[in-house]
C-alpha cells in the first residue's frame, strides 16, 4: 500500500509541470500585454512564470517525497 502511494506521488509529479505549462499557455495573450515582461495570464489566473517556477520545485519536492515512501516500502 505504501509503495503504491509512493508510485502514486511520483506520477503526480511527472504531471505537475507539463499541466502548470499547459495553464500557462491557455491564459497567457500576448495582444494584451501591456509589457513586454508581463505576462497577462498572471492577473487573471495568478500562473505567470512564477508560478512555473514555483509548480516545478513543488514537483521535485513530490517526486523526491514518493521516491522516498517507495523505498521505505521496500525496506520494510
Amino acid at each position: 500500500m505504501v509503495r503504491i502511494l509512493g508510485k502514486l506521488m511520483q506520477i503526480t509529479s511527472l504531471i505537475i509541470l507539463p499541466a502548470a505549462i499547459i495553464l500557462q499557455l491557455i491564459f497567457d495573450d500576448p495582444d494584451t500585454n501591456e509589457s513586454e515582461l508581463e505576462r497577462a495570464g498572471q492577473d487573471v489566473f495568478g500562473f505567470g512564470v512564477d508560478g512555473l517556477l514555483v509548480a516545478m520545485i513543488f514537483a521535485v519536492c513530490v517526486f523526491y517525497l514518493g521516491r522516498v515512501i517507495e523505498g521505505y516500502a521496500v525496506k520494510q
